[in-house]
């Protein structure tokens, strides 16, 4: 369960956007239970990643700290080797007195939030999801019980995202739902219309702008379709455009330094380009690294001899390529040809080899 609980915080931290003022804030936690240690951790993609500890003092801890204007995801980690360990809460990290009550029930995935605006709506969201679960649940025994990450879970969750944006159509939780749901969801369809639902100061938001190309990217994305174009920096700060190579065939490859898959099949790119590039093929490596590893981006580009055009944005998966392509795991690759046509995707190790001695 803690694993999981990181994965969905790892989703939800990057997409965060400028919708509150900072000031300090008080975290009043009740976990039932305990003298275990607390770990707060918080990531911002400016600010980088953040953890502050404390112990229980029966079964409640708090933290107090300051918040800047940048909306943030928080979460609270149980460890040690007590009962409560492995709990885990994710919440809103605003101005304020926010509280946690998991001392009210003992299933794991339910808690209580409030104390704060956002988390007030967040915590109506999170019991229309804990319904959904318990009915699902109704009847089956504790070993058969599934969590909120489970794929029968998730198929019911754009519903009750759908249904919240209904009745809370200007919450940016609803909005940050919806984000999240769309980063693995195959439905663009029904993505776009619980986004037409929110309030237009939602949907004209950052946040809102980054879904919406999202969902356009989930539309348009496809074989013997346009390769949609965009413009992102390289390692000097010189934009560069997709349009730049057109008349060429280009493999648009989505990496990451902290991805090993993408590292292991770097020596076959750098086979493959070596052999290629004086034949009308470039490869255009689009790099969805946070800001705080722009340095080791660079260093890897230069000792691993990966010499073709490097770019980045250095906003991870909300990288605006990423977006366009509707990219929500990595490795990730498109070859377009010439006129621009995406041919073929994802395509590694023999399988680039074979296809691109087809066609050159």
């Amino acid at each position: 369960m803690m694993k999981k609980m990181l994965v969905a915080l790892a989703g939800l931290l990057p997409v965060m956007v400028l919708a509150q003022k900072g000031g300090a804030y008080t975290i009043k936690a009740d976990f039932g239970s305990g003298t275990n240690m607390v770990v707060l951790n918080r990531y911002t993609l400016r600010t980088g990643q953040h953890k502050d500890t404390a112990r229980m003092v029966e079964g409640k801890v708090t933290f107090k700290g300051d918040v800047d204007n940048e909306r943030q995801i928080g979460q609270l980690i149980v460890s040690g080797a007590e009962r409560e360990s492995g709990k885990s809460v994710v919440f809103y990290l605003e101005p304020g007195t926010i509280t946690v009550d998991y001392a009210t029930d003992d299933r794991r995935w339910h808690y209580r939030l409030g104390g704060t605006p956002l988390n007030r709506e967040y915590d109506e969201y999170n019991r229309m999801l804990n319904q959904v679960m318990d009915s699902l649940h109704a009847g089956k025994p504790g070993n058969q019980q599934l969590d909120r990450f489970d794929p029968k879970v998730q198929d019911l969750k754009g519903e009750v995202i759908r249904r919240f944006i209904v009745k809370h159509p200007s919450s940016p939780v609803g909005l940050d739902q919806l984000n999240e749901f769309a980063i693995k969801s195959k439905k663009p369809d029904s993505i776009k219309a619980a986004y037409d639902l929110l309030a237009p100061a939602q949907r004209k938001s950052a946040k809102g702008i980054e879904l919406a190309d999202r969902i356009r990217g989930m539309q348009s994305v496809a074989i013997n379709g346009p390769a949609p174009v965009f413009t992102l920096p390289d390692t000097e700060g010189k934009q560069v455009s997709l349009a730049d190579f057109r008349g060429k065939y280009v493999l648009i490859d989505f990496w990451a330094t902290w991805c090993g898959p993408c590292m292991e099949e770097m020596p076959n790119l750098v086979k493959v380009y070596a052999q290629y590039k004086d034949k009308n093929f470039e490869i255009l490596g689009v790099s969805l690294d946070r800001p705080d590893s722009k340095q080791l981006w660079q260093t890897v580009i230069r000792r691993d001899h990966l010499d073709w055009k490097q770019v980045s944005d250095l906003k991870w998966w909300n990288s605006n390529a990423a977006l366009l392509y509707n990219v929500n795991s990595v490795p990730a690759n498109f070859l377009v040809d010439p006129a621009g046509k995406i041919i073929a995707t994802n395509l590694r190790g023999e399988v680039l080899q074979k296809k691109l001695a087809e066609i050159l």
